[in-house]
């Protein structure tokens, strides 16, 4: 057993007297099969309950003014707000009586049921809302449902006019697949459950398993980056197809949702690289997070996008089809505007035929194409100040790096950009921060490149720069840094303190430096092999340097004995002079071979001028 106190033994004292003296919860219910003494609001027990933007703008589109609503398992508080003020009738099924007392008295609009799935009355709901999955919706107390048949009584609680909404886990997911850490099978309370060979594990198994149930599937979604916080849902229009113009925004904001979900979390690898290779491959329906699934009895007059875009912590929500350009679904709630940052909005360019400019350069870089690598940073150069006014640039251009832009055949353009600067950033500016942001990727992600694995992220920015045919000094490199450290404190929230923190640990980016946001086991022993490498290599250099220095002092130590030898005795003195005399004996014979070799050339030049003459019948000059 772990040593941390589990969920089972309350966290604070209860105070008797308070309790009995608190008026009772008209709006809980016990259906029977209740957990006394459990909470799954634990967090170092118990997985998240689920929240963000995604969700409540699908709650909120599902259920409308006097629909009655059943929310199963633990959901953000967000979520049933987003519920009651829709207008809507809401009730809560929770397993833990400790949960659903306080759930009560935080949402007194609610009717809360303390209770198991098994206990739920059948055919009374019209909109069912599983966003947490059917996991936590077993009890201690009583035998424990099988995963197959708590879908199916979910599905028998809709109503002959309902619907569903159903988010099941990914057993195979990145999320799984990158966990890290030392508790091993008891680390959560997800983990005590032993696995169901019945249990759907893939979105087609889920799918059939709805439709046995007899509901008919509007909408089926892979969720991306985890089913807590949904931030991309992909539909099954462009799930699998690597030739969809959305492929490369795909990739791009993908990138963007797990960078900001495991920013600081140990993980066994990068979860991005995987995702890219899935999305590569039209595998990310199979490496997905989990399924999102939207079915009714009859039609739940649902009209979805392709692709839904939101934010976990906020309300701004987005849709893209592969046809059509982005639609705003829920606006910002006000402008966020932080550390000189604003939040930008809807993406101008979603879907276009091209290739992401990072993709390219790392490509280029691994093949050490060089001068293809040095035409595609030159005509990226060439765009940035094109887009400048006055030496200044504004809007998402100004913080773009390689991996935000795509090369179509009219042009890059910018796609999903989180932040816009408030104020407008030098040129210069941007271009070095672009180009050191790729650098860094370079390095902490042990990327191929045709330079030295031993240059830091301000030589290889030197030279890319070179390849555009500017230089850098140290204080425009800073100014980079510093809008990076402004991107990422917009995006994190970052304290003074952290923003000094972080802006020392991109200035001492350097092979052997782990990568600066997503920290994972595979990227640690990369950095650690380059470690290795460069002590090992230092070593080499140092034995290398010691034996010519030995080698060298022996030469002079031999060349010194001469010198004095033949400067002090006789014999020394007699080579000397010998030497002395061959030497010029030796020149003077030389000298005279010289000059007998050219009396030779111009007599044999007189005589094949002689010759000549008397061919061409001239008399010959007399001397």
């Amino acid at each position: 057993m772990p040593d941390r106190p589990v969920a089972l033994v309350p966290a604070e004292p209860v105070d008797l007297a308070e309790v009995v003296a608190a008026p009772p919860l008209e709006n809980l219910h016990r259906i029977g099969g209740e957990m006394f003494a459990w909470t799954d609001r634990d967090p170092r027990r118990s997985p998240a309950p689920p929240s963000g933007g995604l969700l409540r703008y699908l709650f909120r589109s599902l259920a409308g003014p006097g629909r009655t609503v059943l929310v199963a398992g633990p959901h953000a508080d967000e979520l049933i707000t987003e519920l009651v003020d829709a207008g809507a009738s809401v009730t809560w099924l929770l397993r833990s009586l400790t949960d659903a007392e306080k759930c009560a008295a935080a949402h007194p609009a609610v009717t809360v049921l303390a209770g198991v799935l098994g206990k739920l009355a059948p055919d009374q709901y019209d909109v069912v809302l599983a966003a947490d999955g059917v996991t936590r919706l077993n009890s201690a107390e009583g035998d424990q449902m099988p995963v197959g048949a708590m879908i199916d009584r979910l599905s028998l609680a809709v109503n002959a006019e309902g619907t569903l909404l159903l988010l099941h886990d990914n057993h195979f997911g990145v999320h799984h697949t990158v966990q890290l850490g030392p508790e091993g099978r008891h680390g959560t309370d997800a983990s005590w459950y032993p696995e169901d060979s019945a249990r759907p594990a893939s979105r087609e198994a889920l799918l059939a398993r709805i439709t046995d149930a007899g509901l008919a599937i509007d909408a089926s979604f892979a969720v991306f980056p985890e089913p807590a916080a949904p931030a991309v849902l992909l539909g099954s229009a462009v799930l699998g197809d690597t030739a969809s113009p959305l492929r490369p925004w795909l990739g791009s904001v993908v990138a963007q949702a797990f960078t900001a979900a495991y920013r600081g979390r140990p993980v066994l690898s990068d979860p991005r690289r995987l995702a890219a290779r899935a999305l590569r491959a039209g595998a990310e329906d199979a490496v997905a997070g989990g399924w999102l699934v939207i079915a009714a009895a009859d039609r739940s007059g649902f009209t979805g996008h392709d692709v839904i875009v939101g934010d976990v912590h906020g309300t701004f929500t987005y849709g893209v089809d592969a046809g059509g350009e982005p639609v705003e679904l829920v606006p910002l709630a006000e402008p966020r505007e932080r550390a000189g940052m604003r939040r930008t909005g809807v993406p101008t360019v979603a879907a276009a035929d091209g290739y992401l400019l990072e993709d390219r350069l790392l490509e280029l870089c691994a093949t050490s194409d060089v001068r293809r690598l040095r035409q595609e940073v030159i005509q990226f150069e060439s765009w940035v100040r094109d887009q400048a006014r006055d030496g200044m640039l504004h809007g998402p251009v100004a913080v773009a790096d390689v991996s935000d832009v795509l090369i179509t055949r009219d042009g890059p353009v910018v796609l999903a950009v989180r932040w816009e600067p408030i104020d407008p950033v030098p040129v210069d500016t941007a271009v070095v921060r672009s180009l050191w942001q790729f650098a860094v990727r370079l390095i902490t992600g042990a990327r191929p490149h045709p330079w030295p694995i031993t240059s830091s992220a301000m030589d290889l920015t030197t030279i890319l720069l070179g390849m555009a045919g500017r230089g850098i000094t140290e204080p425009e490199l800073r100014a980079a840094v510093d809008l990076q450290v402004a991107i990422d404190s917009a995006e994190l929230g970052l304290r003074p303190a952290e923003q000094h923190d972080h802006k020392l640990n991109l200035l001492a980016v350097q092979p052997g430096t782990v990568p600066v946001d997503v920290v994972g086991y595979r990227e640690l022993t990369e950095a650690l092999w380059r470690q290795r490498y460069q002590t090992s290599h230092l070593l080499h250099m140092m034995e290398w340097t010691e034996d010519i220095i030995a080698s060298r002092d022996r030469w002079l130590s031999k060349m010194d004995w001469e010198i004095q030898f033949y400067r002090t005795s006789w014999p020394g003195r007699f080579l000397t002079m010998s030497r002395t005399a061959y030497r010029l004996i030796s020149r003077d014979l030389r000298a005279a071979r010289s000059r007998r070799r050219q009396r030779r050339a111009a007599a044999a030049a007189a005589r094949r001028w002689r010759k000549s003459q008397k061919a061409k019948g001239l008399p010959e000059a007399e001397g």
